[in-house]
């Protein structure tokens, strides 16, 4: 059973800030939120419902980037055709999340914020770059997720701060890019391992620019494989060569053994979805 808790539903964002800096704990989709509450690991006094702040369920563009407010759910960016034209891969992502159900409550905040390193959005957003705003009644902030994130359930987040918008750098038409993802079944299913990969690529010389891989769910966050990036952008990406590279995934991965797997199985499964992705991006 629920403890009693105060609801506040607040007319604008500045109201909402000032609640969370009185306390109060944000409640965007829910997803996570009410189960935790559920099984009483967290008892809140104060919850801030957020569903009816608008400007949070935005996608909006300027020159560079796509701004997504923090309560658009996986569902809308599956739907956008914002994010379809310039976020393929964060769509990827978004799209092997949970059930019809899921994708359509829960948030990109929610799941940032979780901070669980088997996020499926996680992963593309990593690899694209973005970044997260934070705001207070101080002002806003904007940090790297990749820096934002520090371990399993664990964020830079102030407590008096809410996160309200999500940055990413739009892509470039002659960027490819591949979300890879291994559950233990096909749909609603949590990651045992997965990839996430971007890079422009010339078929002709078989050389890639500017490439992105981020790991998922076999670490205690996620993060960018910054050597496995150099090595792909100084060779030939022929079939061998990428089979190298991929089996160096290995050594990027600190994984735990856990219900769903074993250390050892997820990190041969980085190396064979490193290496499907490549193949299908440049083969």
């Amino acid at each position: 059973m629920l403890k009693a808790f105060e609801l506040i539903r607040p007319g604008d964002l500045a109201e909402a800030v000032a609640a969370v800096a009185d306390g109060a704990i944000p409640l965007a989709g829910g997803t996570d939120l009410l189960v935790r509450m559920k099984k009483g690991i967290i008892a809140p006094k104060k919850i801030v419902d957020l569903s009816g702040l608008k400007e949070l369920r935005e996608i909006k563009e300027d020159e560079e980037n796509i701004i997504l407010g923090s309560l658009v759910t996986h569902g809308d960016v599956v739907n956008s055709e914002l994010t379809n034209k310039y976020l393929s891969l964060l769509v990827q992502g978004c799209r092997t999340v949970g059930s019809p159900q899921i994708r359509n409550t829960g948030t990109l905040g929610g799941n940032i914020i979780n901070a669980s390193p088997a996020a499926d959005s996680v992963p593309p957003l990593v690899a694209l770059g973005a970044k997260v705003v934070l705001s207070s009644v101080n002002g806003e902030r904007e940090m790297k997720i990749e820096e934002f994130l520090v371990g399993p359930g664990k964020t830079l987040k102030r407590p008096d701060e809410l996160l309200t918008g999500i940055v990413v750098k739009k892509m470039k038409p002659e960027e490819r890019c591949l979300y890879r993802k291994l559950g233990q079944r096909k749909a609603l299913a949590i990651s045992i391992a997965s990839v996430a990969v971007k890079f422009g690529f010339d078929p002709v010389t078989k050389r890639c620019t500017n490439p992105a891989i981020a790991f998922g769910a076999v670490g205690p966050v996620v993060k960018r494989a910054v050597e496995l990036e150099r090595l792909l952008e100084q060779r030939i990406l022929d079939q061998q060569t990428i089979k190298e590279i991929s089996l160096k995934a290995r050594e990027f991965c600190d994984p735990i053994s856990d219900i769903r797997a074993s250390a050892e199985y997820r990190r041969e499964m980085c190396c064979s979805l490193l290496y499907e992705a490549l193949y299908e991006l440049t083969c």
